[in-house]
């Protein structure tokens, strides 16, 4: 025992303290910033309320259910919830662990929603640390954690109650990465080799089972495998290439075992066709045929593998080894060039690789391409992914380990092809912008040496301009994200705490609702959802937009018993939306639908008004008290005002005149507006049992539906 109490003593001593603090005000910053949602009472996004029902289920029955218990309750069978359920076990146990096993309570369990997105993204600032103190040295891995606790894009994906499972995954890839180049950098088949190979290997795993992300992986390192082997081989010689290549084949296998017990043999799929419909994608942007362009890779790849070869045996003298040597490392580091310039050629002639033709991938936002939000996402310090890229190929040929940079230029690239063609993985490239920061900060200080004092100053404070900026951007982008819920136009928070209470509506009560709230309905509202953002039934979403834009009652009607929901929910965006019911409900995107064009060939919007002691003003509309008193706010076929002198429109206000709505005539002979402002026929079949700023509820009548 005195002997474990010394062993503790020393390495409490040899602790180094200045790091120590140096973290702990990097893992406090970045907390903070994550941490800024944590004053709202509910979560970030969507999805978030998904992943936190769904543990919820988990916390209170012992088991994730089978069928999901809210969702999409027309289709026959139910919806059985993802295999991928790693997110929701663990954080489940931190949650059981934490309130020592205390029985599920809701709002315990959101505020560790809450917490957990923000603790997850601190801690993987601080293993960036860890990630660049390996690579280049600690004032590299000050610059990582500290640009990756900052950089909006990875802010973004860890706010506090961005309860998803990147917030997660990106920990383990971290850290897996950490324990690889622990192995590899000077790589020996030893004990302690086997097992920093090996954890890194489970790390891969653990996020192969917690996020799809985890195909990053097999991206990055297939490309990075064919480099590695030429720059171990040429730096180090074949004795240790032979060292690298057993570790390197334990993470490898590892990774693989546990991706595999998850998923079965289906991800190797899925990481070759995104590989290979890139890759084929911009051989085509460049006119070349698209099925040779994965063959002309293989084919250059084998053929610089058989000049390696040939060197190592051919040439017996030093001399002539060391030139063979600097000839292979050329080569490589053009064909890291060549792929810059490939990636930079495929941005310019075609900007849409990867363009939807679908309505949902047309009208889901995050489809769309992602360089338009690049001034939001990183602010300036979207210089670093391109400097580091032009740098690492020098590295490559100069440094013995120059390999391990080789990683990063693979992580960077491909993310930034990700996060240009798409805005839903413009987040992944925001820890490659904090390791590319880090790669300037290793080249700055490698230039620094012998330079004059000018000179040094000059590249430091350009460096920390940088970095700056990169703060001041944390500072504003944060505060400007409000949870969605939280907006108090329309009322959606107080509505579904209003749906929550059995004695506003049944336990059991099945709600008809438009997609993109339908996460919120189940797991606030607690009530089953006709949709949710999985857009698992397009028919579903179809049906909806049908129902809304509707001017035959009786078509209406056929939608309300076809689906046997009891509440219809309806919003005021929807006065703002209709266009998207039209393509949804017609799958069309086509703008010259005379189906849809109806909708928007005049002004059409709801807004909120406030009342003065002589007017109410309602967004840009002024409208004295006398003259607000006179809009109706029942429907009617009288318009009560013209647009461009042809084209009627009819304004309405809500009943206590909190709001103003303006409708066209197709809009106004639709179900919305017609269930919306209570038109009399209509209403024989539904009763407002919901009315706030910006929301509706009806009730279906169930005995004059089904004897219509």
């Amino acid at each position: 025992m005195p002997g474990i109490v010394s062993d503790i003593s020393n390495k409490v001593k040899h602790v180094d303290r200045k790091q120590l603090f140096l973290l702990f005000l990097i893992f406090t910053l970045a907390f903070g910033i994550r941490g800024h949602l944590l004053k709202y009472d509910y979560m970030f996004g969507f999805d978030s309320y998904y992943h936190a029902r769904m543990t919820g289920e988990l916390l209170k029955t012992g088991v994730v259910p089978t069928v999901d218990p809210t969702a999409y309750y027309f289709r026959e069978g139910g919806v059985a919830p993802p295999r991928n359920q790693f997110f929701w076990y663990f954080t489940a146990g931190i949650y059981r662990v934490a309130t020592l096993d205390a029985p599920y309570d809701k709002d315990t369990w959101i505020l560790f929603v809450k917490i957990l997105p923000a603790l997850f993204g601190a801690l993987t600032v601080v293993a960036m640390f860890f990630l660049g103190k390996e690579i280049y040295g600690k004032s590299a891995g000050y610059v990582m954690a500290l640009v990756a606790a900052v950089v909006p894009s990875f802010v973004y994906r860890t706010l506090a109650g961005f309860f998803e499972e990147d917030s997660l995954g990106f920990l383990w890839l971290v850290i897996g990465l950490v324990f690889l180049v622990r192995a590899i950098k000077d790589p020996v088949f030893n004990k302690k080799g086997i097992i920093n190979a090996a954890l890194s290997g489970i790390f891969f795993g653990l996020m192969a089972i917690t996020w799809d992300m985890f195909l990053l992986i097999p991206l990055v390192f297939g490309l990075y495998t064919f480099f590695g082997l030429v720059g171990v081989y040429t730096k180090s010689g074949f004795k240790k290439l032979i060292e690298f290549v057993k570790l390197y084949v334990i993470s490898v296998v590892i990774f693989v075992i546990i991706a595999t017990i998850n998923y079965g043999t289906t991800w190797y799929g899925g990481a070759w066709s995104y590989a290979s419909q890139s890759i084929s994608k911009a051989a085509g942007a460049f006119g070349l045929p698209e099925a040779m362009a994965i063959p002309l890779i293989a084919i250059v790849a084998v053929l610089f593998l058989a000049f390696v070869v040939y060197l190592a045996y051919s040439n017996k003298s030093t001399e002539k080894k060391k030139s063979g040597v600097k000839t292979i490392n050329i080569i490589a580091m053009l064909l890291l060039y060549i792929a810059i310039v490939s990636l930079v050629l495929t941005f310019m002639t075609t900007p849409k690789l990867f363009e939807e033709t679908s309505v949902l991938g047309m009208t889901v936002g995050e489809e769309n391409t992602g360089y338009q939000f690049f001034g939001v996402k990183y602010n300036a310090l979207i210089v670093f992914p391109w400097l580091a890229m032009l740098l690492i190929p020098i590295i490559f040929y100069r440094e013995k380990k120059g390999h391990l940079s080789i990683i990063l230029f693979f992580w960077i690239l491909i993310t930034f092809f990700m996060a240009w063609y798409k805005l839903k993985f413009t987040y992944t490239l925001g820890l490659p912008i904090a390791a590319a920061a880090g790669v300037i900060t290793a080249e700055m200080f490698y230039y620094l040496k012998g330079r004059t004092e000018l000179e040094q100053k000059i590249i430091a404070l350009c460096l920390g301009f940088m970095l700056l900026v990169g703060i001041a951007s944390a500072t504003i982008f944060v505060p400007d994200k409000i949870p969605h819920i939280a907006n108090p136009y329309p009322d959606w928070k107080g509505t579904l705490e209003w749906m929550q209470d059995p004695a506003n509506t049944p336990e059991d009560a099945k709600i008809f609702n438009w997609w993109d709230e339908g996460h919120w309905i189940s797991f606030i509202g607690e009530r089953a959802v006709s949709a949710d953002n999985r857009n698992m039934s397009f028919e579903g979403n179809r049906d909806f937009s049908l129902f809304v834009i509707e001017d035959d009652l009786n078509e209406a009607l056929r939608i309300a018993r076809e689906y046997d929901f009891d509440y219809v929910i309806l919003d005021s965006d929807s006065f703002l939306k209709i266009g998207s019911y039209g393509n949804y409900g017609y799958n069309t995107m086509n703008s010259n639908d005379p189906r849809i064009v109806k909708f928007l060939i005049a002004p059409h919007a709801a807004m909120v008004c406030h009342s003065t002691d002589t007017e109410y003003v309602c967004g840009s509309n002024r409208i004295p008290i006398a003259q607000m008193g006179s809009i109706p706010a029942k429907w009617t076929t009288v318009s009560n005002q013209l647009y461009e002198n042809s084209v009627p429109l009819y304004i309405y206000r809500a009943e206590d005149n909190s709001e103003l709505y303006i409708t066209n005539p197709a809009i106004n002979e639709s179900m919305l507006s017609r269930l919306w402002f209570h038109e009399d026929e209509v209403m024989k079949y539904f009763d407002e049992v919901y009315n706030s700023l910006g929301m509706r509820i009806f009730k279906v009548n169930k005995d004059a539906l089904y004897t219509n």
